[in-house]
């Protein structure tokens, strides 16, 4: 019996098909905003390039396919306007937080370069910032919602376990009403303005995988 024991543990602990493997991977890089807010008569980008990160846990759950989760963050430079606020120049700026489900599929055969696509669903905390000169508030609000990703990359092993690349990826969310400050209602004559918020992302990443 005990010799039965050990030789099935021995087969399930030594086939491939009970094998896991996952890995983690942060990216750092820079991103700029896709999308235009309007206060005013005129309309304008709802802030400049910035800083982004994310970090991913992935898990290989078949041949080439892994799913796992990831959370990042976006922040915007500041865009100068004299569009957005009649007759004043203004400063736009926007952040974007994010935690998505993510899917990922290999697309090359080569474990050395691997191209891939990865997508991604979940829950988006979006911020915007409007001041007007002399550093009065015009809109400084949060929301949640609901946010989506998309995009491609290239990973290079640099050993079985460890690996850079570069990924560029699309991200966004659905429109939300940002309410005005009382001085934003009194400059534009509006009480909210109702905005999408999405965001282009490049950067460089390193992980590991055990």
């Amino acid at each position: 019996m005990r010799k039965s024991l050990c030789a099935i543990v021995f087969v399930l602990s030594s086939a491939p098909s009970f094998a896991t493997v996952n890995q983690i991977e942060y990216l750092y890089g820079r991103g700029s905003p896709r999308s235009s807010v309007q206060a005013g008569n005129g309309s304008d980008q709802e802030g400049s390039q910035g800083a982004e990160w994310s970090a991913d846990f992935l898990h290989l759950a078949a041949n080439h396919f892994y799913v796992g989760v990831g959370g990042g963050e976006f922040h915007s430079g500041d865009n100068v306007s004299g569009t957005v606020v009649p007759n004043v120049n203004s400063t736009i700026s926007c952040k974007m937080t994010s935690i998505l489900g993510l899917a990922r599929i290999d697309l090359s055969p080569s474990p050395k370069l691997m191209t891939y696509a990865i997508a991604g669903i979940g829950w988006v905390r979006n911020s915007l910032m409007i001041t007007s000169a002399p550093a009065t508030p015009i809109v400084d609000s949060a929301k949640e919602t609901f946010g989506y990703a998309g995009g491609v990359g290239v990973d290079l092993a640099l050993t079985d376990r460890l690996f850079i690349g570069v990924e560029a990826r699309y991200q966004g969310s659905e429109r939300q009403s940002f309410e005005m400050t009382p001085e934003g209602v009194a400059a534009t004559g509006r009480t909210s303005i109702s905005v999408p918020l999405s965001v282009f992302l490049v950067g460089l990443k390193a992980g590991i995988k055990y």
